[in-house]
């Protein structure tokens, strides 16, 4: 079973924890806007996901991702710029489609 917990986390606005049963994998929004997701983490869309709705939610202005993300992050409103991805609040949004799965 997963489960997604909000902690608290230094350098960070909020940080979330996923737990599979067999391990710990750690994400979150940092100070200067950008997503992380722990590089280990077998679920980075989910928690990209969790990440996305939490800024929506909290009406985060501007977020910057990295496209380590395993996932087509302009499904999600970012944009590429100069070699990483953003998307204000107003762009961001939850694709609700399967794409093959």
């Amino acid at each position: 079973m997963l489960s997604v917990v909000l902690r608290q986390a230094p350098g960070f606005r909020f940080y979330f924890v996923l737990s599979d049963g067999k391990g710990d994998y750690g994400g979150g929004l940092r100070e200067d806007g950008s997503l992380f997701c722990d590089p280990a983490c077998p679920y980075k869309e989910l928690m990209l996901r969790t990440l996305i709705n939490k800024c929506m939610n909290d009406f985060v202005p501007s977020v910057t991702a990295g496209g380590d993300w395993g996932a087509d992050l302009t499904r999600f409103g970012f944009v590429r710029e100069e070699g990483s991805f953003r998307a204000a609040w107003e762009q961001l949004r939850l694709p609700h489609d399967c794409e093959g799965r």
